[in-house]
């Protein structure tokens, strides 16, 4: 008798955090669209693209914050001025420091397709973590950044693989 009641105290719990496992939340997938499978997922929050611009050199980086399902671009970044005058930017082109940004902006969308390329150097920063979108012996190739549901326990274990199994690389 003893038995069937620490049976049942123990399911509880259990039964809690296997509920808590398969409740959907919101991650960042990069799927690399040529291959058609996932290279990584993030809890979805706010990131980064940063790249090298192909025409006016520097460094550009653009922010994205997470709105639901959408990818919203709040500010654009550059160490060089004529790369935001590329995009049309110029009017609101505000100087911090070493870098010329633009903000704030609210442009939406479901998803990023960005082509890794060895010139433009692509690369996904989210929190501490750095994703290069290029490289791999391949150049040229389609990645999209998208927000997807999946379940919290498929989320974890995937941002823990990558964590342990990361080449890190400095933001």
């Amino acid at each position: 008798m003893a038995a069937k009641g620490v049976g049942r105290i123990l399911l509880v719990p259990l039964g809690g955090v296997v509920a808590a496992g398969l409740w959907p939340v919101h991650a960042l997938e990069v799927a690399d669209l040529d291959r058609n499978r996932v290279v990584a997922s993030f809890p979805a929050q706010e990131f980064q693209l940063r790249y090298r611009h192909s025409l006016y050199g520097g460094r550009v980086w653009e922010h994205f914050a997470v709105v639901g399902k959408e990818l919203v671009l709040v500010a654009v970044e550059a160490e060089r001025e004529a790369a935001l005058e590329y995009y049309g930017f110029l009017p609101r082109v505000v100087r911090r420091g070493d870098r010329y940004r633009v903000s704030p902006l609210a442009q939406r969308t479901t998803e990023l397709v960005v082509r890794g390329t060895a010139t433009g150097q692509r690369t996904l920063l989210v929190g501490r973590s750095a994703l290069p979108l290029y490289g791999h012996d391949r150049e040229g190739y389609l990645l999209r950044v998208r927000v997807v549901q999946v379940p919290a326990v498929w989320l974890g274990l995937r941002w823990a693989w990558e964590h342990a199994h990361a080449r890190r690389q400095p933001p």
